[in-house]
């Protein structure tokens, strides 16, 4: 019973890929396969569901793609090959010898409601996620300082995407990823389709530590307010962010 049972199943499978292979072959002259494509971010900024959407499209181009795709918390372990997804938080300089059939899509959004999701992570994700997180970012500092200066360098990491033009760089507001779908699925090959967007509940942050916040991270997120929505990252660019304060 369990064999015959088994060869109906596997019958079906040859037939739903059967009935199935023209929309693919489709979906594959729609898309582009053939990109090395990263999502870059400084951290709780819409990276993960954007790389998670990405990984989706590319295992719905092919399903024996579905395992090309990894997080590295240093560009330097990757190497270039396509169709590939990376993800990561690191800075950009070592793409700079990579083939021009890389595409980055960085991700960027307020560097104080950052922190507060990496403070409130504590609780949430416990300590060993903090230790990753801190040298996924190549942070300066400790979680006990995040709010006495930028520790997790997330003005540096804005400002060093968003100038960089060795390879294009597509940049995206955390708020602009729903608006400009068709624009991150051009630019990379995939279909982008993001999760449903869900309000973002508000953390619980001691007042004490939101003023300390606001001192340290308005000034950023000043800046940051002053960048379009969706860009292709261009040195142009640091007319900009030239004014962002780095942490020392």
């Amino acid at each position: 019973m369990r064999r015959k049972l088994k060869r109906r199943l596997e019958k079906w499978q040859r037939s739903a890929l059967k009935i199935s292979a023209p929309l693919r072959k489709r979906i594959r002259q729609m898309y582009k396969t053939d990109y090395c494509v990263i999502v870059a971010s400084n951290g709780r900024s819409g990276s993960t569901m954007t790389y998670h959407a990405l990984r989706d499209a590319l295992e719905r181009l092919d399903p024996n793609l579905s395992g090309q795709a990894s997080f590295v918390s240093r560009l330097d372990d990757a190497t270039f090959q396509a169709p590939f997804l990376y993800k990561t938080h690191d800075f950009p300089q070592v793409l700079s010898n990579w083939s021009k059939d890389t595409r980055v899509v960085f991700c960027f959004g307020s560097t104080k409601d950052s922190t507060f999701s990496v403070y409130t992570a504590m609780e949430g994700y416990g300590p060993e996620w903090i230790k990753k997180h801190f040298y996924n970012l190549h942070a300066t500092g400790t979680y006990d300082e995040l709010f006495e200066r930028d520790v997790l360098q997330q003005a540096r990491q804005i400002k060093e995407w968003v100038t960089y033009d060795d390879i294009p760089v597509l940049c995206v507001h955390y708020d602009a990823l729903w608006e400009y779908q068709d624009e991150i699925s051009e630019f990379t090959g995939l279909k982008f389709v993001p999760a449903p967007r869900r309000e973002r509940a508000e953390k619980d942050i001691p007042e004490d530590l939101r003023k300390a916040a606001s001192q340290i991270y308005d000034p950023i997120d000043e800046v940051i307010s002053q960048l379009p929505r969706c860009f292709v990252a261009s040195p142009e660019m640091n007319e900009i962010v030239g004014k962002l304060p780095l942490a020392k």
